[in-house]
């Protein structure tokens, strides 16, 4: 009894002594994922020094440079492993540092494979899923003892006998690229993380950054779509966008610059949660280096903005910073108007009318620039159209595709109406593909088996209006239309997907007035982007011609004018101006 005793005294005062060495201060958090979080980009001068509060724990063995798994280092590039690069903590790490107080300390635990899928950090799919890869992957995964998400806990524990788990780094999905389930593993392996670890979500957000995004050509950008749904799963998730970020010629992976910008997103973000403001700390001094990148030199002016009224104007905003790198500032700035209402960086018209948005940003320095964009919101206002620029045509109708989804499903059975006006710069065949993106029938590259196969039309150089009418084989939640044999762009308006029964739309911003096609996808891995472009952006229906001229006059939206005054119409398929 007395040696029970002796022993239950010696684990007390252990446990205690081991409580008092976890320095509160000390934050620590957890990063996996695959190629874009080890980190590709080669490390500059300015990226092998790097504050001593900046600290990484060793997930395995290193000998150049040295490193012993489970020990703690400042956190100089390679973080992940040998022979890898920046990646994703390196500047979420150096931002961190300076925007806290010098008592915090900030330590990140990264593990993280190139290539491989999220079911490689899931414990009951890992064994399994290893076996179906490629020899390199595997070799990569057995620096992890063939366990990527048990060398991840194993290193957490390490780092919670001397710090505090405060937040989760995510960046992965490439390889999952557009597949629906998606979400739902990444939260099984998120609520693996908590249990295993002790951690209550409140306390630990995810933090998950999107892929190589659509308006740099990013291959894997489909997937992007699907991270936006992981705060729907997991309510404690944070996305980090990608939007405008460069990336090498592979077009998956970011440039130097773009892992620089995103780990600075992935800090910002997490000091917003946290609320604190996006600034370095008033004490900290940064090197010159960090003071160049940090620091805004000057926003790009934007033009006079013409918008029709009942639409709506998304803003871009360019900043060029002190080290001459660029960034897309539009998801940081603030809008203000006295003239327009204002959601995020979208201008709404909701009258005629004259006036002014401004646009203010303030650095990481706490340095603010501001500038005025003038507005105008006419009832004359150019009419907008979806462009989808496919590059080169492919060698089948499947290689291209502008992915419409839906405000509903469909409902088995029932019948339903699409029409959409719709031109080529190279005529060829479109078809139409209603699909149940979101059932469990799967095919062999995990896309939904549940297609409808409708008409193919050929487009005309012209906008011309085609129209499907069909009974729904299957509940679909999205139009896939298919143009693969199509090179160059595709324009479309007035998309509609009515139910006949009811009358019913379920397409959203169909007309494109309203500067929003979240709904809207295309295949970014095929090379295809797509943006809102006015119908003067060379997709009109031809130059305008002088008035006067004979016959019925109609506007821009399509409805007769018996008695036009001065604006823009459509007489005989043309442009006139009166």
């Amino acid at each position: 009894m007395k040696k029970m005793l002796l022993t239950l005294g010696l684990l007390v005062v252990c446990q205690t002594a081991i409580r008092a060495e976890v320095d509160p201060n000390f934050y620590v958090y957890l990063c996996f994922g695959q190629s874009n979080m080890e980190g590709q980009a080669q490390p500059e001068s300015m990226d092998k020094t790097v504050d001593a509060r900046f600290q990484m724990l060793a997930a395995q063995n290193f000998s150049n440079p040295n490193r012993k798994m489970g020990q703690w280092y400042s956190a100089t590039p390679p973080i992940v492993r040998m022979w890898a690069g920046v990646g994703m903590a390196d500047y979420f790490g150096r931002t961190m540092v300076a925007a806290l107080p010098a008592n915090i300390t900030i330590g990140v635990v990264d593990v993280a494979v190139g290539g491989i899928a999220i079911e490689g950090f899931m414990a009951d799919k890992v064994e399994a899923y290893l076996k179906t890869t490629e020899s390199w992957l595997q070799d990569l995964a057995a620096a992890y003892d063939n366990n990527p998400y048990q060398r991840l806990v194993d290193m957490g524990r390490i780092a919670q006998q001397k710090g505090v788990i405060k937040g989760i780094l995510m960046h992965q999905g490439e390889t999952n690229n557009g597949q629906q389930d998606w979400p739902q593993k990444v939260k099984q392996v998120y609520e693996s993380l908590l249990s295993d670890l002790g951690l209550n979500a409140a306390d630990v957000p995810l933090f998950a950054g999107e892929t190589v995004n659509a308006d740099v050509g990013g291959t894997c950008s489909l997937h992007n779509s699907i991270i936006a749904k992981l705060p729907q799963v997991i309510p404690t998730a944070h996305v980090i966008p990608s939007n405008g970020c460069p990336c090498a010629s592979d077009n998956i992976h970011f440039t130097i610059d773009g892992y620089r910008t995103m780990g600075k997103r992935y800090a910002y973000e997490v000091l917003r949660t946290m609320g604190r403001q996006t600034v370095v700390d008033a004490d900290y001094q940064l090197s010159d280096a960090l003071k160049k990148l940090y620091t805004m030199k000057s926003l790009d002016a934007i033009d006079d903005i013409t918008i029709r009224v009942g639409g709506s104007k998304r803003l871009t905003v360019w900043g060029t910073f002190g080290d001459g790198h660029r960034e897309n500032l539009s998801n940081e700035c603030t809008f203000t108007s006295n003239d327009f209402t204002i959601e995020g960086s979208t201008i709404k018209a909701d009258k005629a009318v004259k006036g002014t948005v401004t646009i203010a940003y303030t650095d990481f320095t706490g340095k603010t620039s501001t500038m005025t964009v003038n507005v105008e919101a006419s009832d004359m206002g150019p009419n907008h159209l979806l462009m989808v620029d496919n590059g080169t045509a492919g060698s089948n109708q499947w290689d291209k595709e502008a992915i419409c989804t839906l405000t509903s499903s469909m409902q088995k059975g029932k019948t339903y109406v699409v029409t959409a006006q719709m031109r080529a710069d190279n005529p060829n065949g479109c078809a139409l593909w209603p699909i149940f993106s979101t059932s469990t029938n799967r095919n062999q590259w995990d896309g939904s088996n549940d297609v409808q196969y409708l008409a193919s039309y050929n487009l005309t150089k012209t906008l011309e209006e085609y129209k499907w009418e069909f009974s729904a084989t299957f509940p679909h939640d999205k139009l896939q239309f298919a143009f693969g044999l199509i090179g160059g762009k595709v324009y479309f308006d007035n998309v509609s997907c009515i139910e006949k029964e009811t009358g019913k739309e379920m397409v959203a911003n169909g007309t494109f007035e309203a500067d929003d096609i979240s709904n809207w996808e295309v295949l970014g891995w095929a090379g295809q982007k797509i943006s809102i472009v006015e119908e003067t952006d060379g997709a009109n229906i031809d130059a305008p011609t002088l008035f006067p001229a004979t016959g019925n006059y109609y506007d821009l939206n399509g409805r007769q004018v018996e008695q036009p005054s001065r604006g823009i119409y459509i007489l005989s398929g043309k442009k006139v101006v009166k």
